[in-house]
This record gives structure tokens, C-alpha cells and sequence, in this order.
């Protein structure tokens, strides 16, 4: 074990980095005389479409939650039926079924990986009639077995869309995100690793559905046929879910850093796991070794958590809980997930931005292999 190196300051969980040239992007936009849904959005989804980080075909929203709830919309995912949902996962993923008028069904979950188990999914397939849906959530970024999803997709007609929320940058099987069949929703949080504060986008394998989402980000307003009397038609009410200007001139400057920021956080989520391979420490990371990590966050599990926190906390160092099952919330759901609950109580994400070094990733390590032994 290396000798310790107490940090300058609190080690933080996050610590968001905008890039300087917003503020040129951002007096543009405000010189323009025009901050909502405009040209800047449309740059910022071409601009976005023109990586592999991410789905194709994207389309800017407001949030991640209002990309997920609109990714179920524009799949056609019946009112009325059901949706399966991993336990280990943030209230947005079940909370816009509800939204869609579905019945939330939980799925257990990996141990190793915190992501959706498909055994459990196809138990539920197999007793559940009504399912239309499965939302599988890339948990801190470590990629879900998306050929093993596709397959139900098939065998069981039911759409899958992927909470990419985390997952901006991972590799499946050696593959980007942008080779997925699916439906997928990504987040531009404060907290993501294309961050600018609030928003999202959603992603489609097919140009029609992403016109299509288009209208329904902005109420369903179709101007295709506008002329003097006739400022706009609405073939099919929407919502008001679309990205503005101001956030899309943030997200193109945050852009042009991307794959440094996602090159740092691999380098430190290697070096994580080389620091704690051996260790009490149990390590939650991808299934496959040709899969990669976006990096959002570094899972681990360790007995006796609350006393390791706050042993954590007072040497300085931040730490959070991802997640709560969601079974403990009032989403009408009691399927019994024992994996999740588990996991829930044993799981702590580690500090990862581009900003730590990797000898503050060592006093993390260190500090928490003494706080576990």
C-alpha cells in the first residue's frame, strides 16, 4: 500500500467543468435577438450525430426524463400495458411509464454489474402478458448485454429502449453506443459527462422516428404547411420538451472537450480497479472485457456502509449511494428483487471527474481498504 497523501481539499464527488468558449457560443445566441428552440439546437443535434458516443439520429430535450418519456411515446408503447424496469436505478426510468399510464414492473439485477438481469426479465416475460416494454438502464456507465436484449426484443415483440443516462462514451462488446438496434435516452445533467446543467436527447436507429419526436418535443406543432392563414397544424398533441438555444450553445462548447473528459475518467476508473483488485473491496464493473465504462460513476460494495461513509467523510472524502431499489417508493410496484435490495445496502460510488488526480485516486483507495479491513 502507498503512503498517503491527505488531499489540498475535499476529494468531491463531481465538480462540473464548463468550457470557456460557452461564453462566445452564449453571446452569440443572445445577439442573435432569438434564446429558444432554434438554430443553435439544430448545430448542437448535427453536431451530436456526428459522434459515436452516442445513439443516432438524436433529438435535443429538456431533461433526460423527458427523453425517456418521449422515447416511450415515439415507439408506440401502448397505454395501459406494462414496462419492465430495473430496481437499481433512478425514479425517472419508472416514473415516465407511470407518466405513459404503464404498469411498472421490476426486474432484479446483476450483482457484478448493477444492470438489468436478463433472467429475471425473461421470468417476467414468460408470466407477464401485457408486457409491451423493457427500459434497461446502463448503470454508472457499464454497458447492459444489449444482444441478449435485442434477442427478447425479438422472441417476445417487445421494444427496448436503453436509460443511456450514464452511459455517454461506453462500448459494448467493442462497440460504440451509436450500433445499438434501440431506442436510446441520454442525460445533459450537471452531473453527466456532457454536462450543461438541464437536458437530454433522445436517439433513434431511424430518421422517421426522430422527425416524428421532433414535433412532439414542441407540442406535436408540425409548420411543414404554413402560409399567411395557417401558422401551424398539430396532427398529434405533444409536449413541451424541447431543448433552447442557451442550453445548446452550452452543449456545443462542452463538446469540443468530450473525449479528453472521457479519456480522464477511463484512466481513473482504471486505476480504481488496479488500486483495489485484491482488496475486501468488491468491485461492480463490466461483464465482458471488451466492454467499456463511461465512466459517470465508480461502484463498489462493502459490508457495514454507513460506518465506511462517514470514516470516508472524515478524511475528506465525498462519496455517494446509487441506488435506492425502487421498490421502496410509491411506484405500485412489489415484485420481489432480493439482488437490488442487496445491493442497495452495500454499494458506494467513489469520486470520478476530469478533474482528480490519480494520487487523489490513490488516497481514496487507500483511506477506504483501511476503512473496510
Amino acid at each position: 500500500m502507498s503512503q498517503h497523501v491527505p488531499p489540498k481539499s475535499e476529494i468531491r464527488m463531481y465538480r462540473p467543468q464548463v468550457e470557456k468558449s460557452s461564453l462566445d457560443r452564449l453571446r452569440e445566441v443572445f445577439e442573435s435577438g432569438w434564446i429558444g428552440l432554434g438554430p443553435v439546437t439544430e448545430k448542437f443535434e448535427q453536431e451530436l450525430a456526428s459522434t459515436d458516443l452516442l445513439g443516432k439520429h438524436p433529438v435535443a430535450v429538456n431533461s433526460g426524463t423527458a427523453a425517456l418519456h418521449l422515447a416511450l411515446v415515439a415507439a408506440g408503447v401502448p397505454k395501459g400495458s406494462a414496462v419492465i424496469v430495473p430496481a437499481n436505478t433512478f425514479v425517472s426510468t419508472a416514473s415516465v411509464a407511470l407518466q405513459h399510464q404503464c404498469r411498472v414492473i421490476l426486474a432484479d439485477i446483476e450483482r457484478a454489474t448493477g444492470n438489468i438481469d436478463l433472467k429475471s426479465v425473461r421470468e417476467i416475460l414468460e408470466a407477464e402478458p401485457d408486457v409491451s416494454a423493457i427500459i434497461a438502464v446502463h448503470y454508472s456507465g457499464i454497458p447492459c448485454d444489449i444482444a441478449g436484449l435485442n434477442e427478447l426484443s425479438k422472441k417476445y415483440e417487445v421494444t427496448v429502449v436503453e436509460d443511456c443516462a450514464h452511459a455517454i462514451g461506453s462500448m459494448w462488446r467493442g462497440r460504440p453506443m451509436s450500433e445499438s438496434p434501440h431506442i436510446q435516452a441520454y442525460s445533459f445533467h450537471a452531473t453527466k459527462s456532457l454536462a450543461v446543467g438541464e437536458g437530454g436527447c433522445v436517439t433513434f436507429p431511424d430518421a422517421a422516428s426522430a422527425e416524428r419526436a421532433k414535433r412532439l418535443r414542441r407540442l406535436g406543432i408540425d409548420t411543414g404547411a404554413r402560409s399567411w392563414g395557417n401558422p401551424y397544424d398539430i396532427p398529434e398533441l405533444g409536449f413541451k420538451y424541447n431543448m433552447g438555444d442557451i442550453m445548446a450553445a452550452i452543449g456545443l462548447a462542452q463538446l469540443e472537450g468530450l473525449q479528453s473528459k472521457l479519456q480522464k475518467r477511463r484512466s481513473i476508473v482504471r486505476r480504481y480497479r488496479e488500486r483495489l483488485a485484491g482488496s475486501p473491496v468488491e468491485l461492480v464493473r463490466e461483464a465482458d472485457d471488451s466492454d467499456r465504462s463511461g465512466g459517470f460513476a465508480v461502484p463498489v460494495l462493502v459490508k457495514d456502509r454507513e460506518r465506511v461513509r462517514k470514516e470516508l467523510d472524515s478524511a475528506g472524502i465525498e462519496s455517494e449511494i446509487y441506488f435506492r431499489p425502487l421498490g421502496e417508493f410509491p411506484i405500485g410496484a412489489s415484485r420481489p428483487t432480493p439482488v437490488a435490495e442487496r445491493f442497495s445496502r452495500d454499494v458506494i460510488c467513489l469520486p470520478i471527474h476530469p478533474l482528480i488526480s490519480l494520487e487523489e485516486v490513490d488516497y481514496v483507495c487507500d483511506r477506504l481498504i483501511e476503512c473496510v479491513a
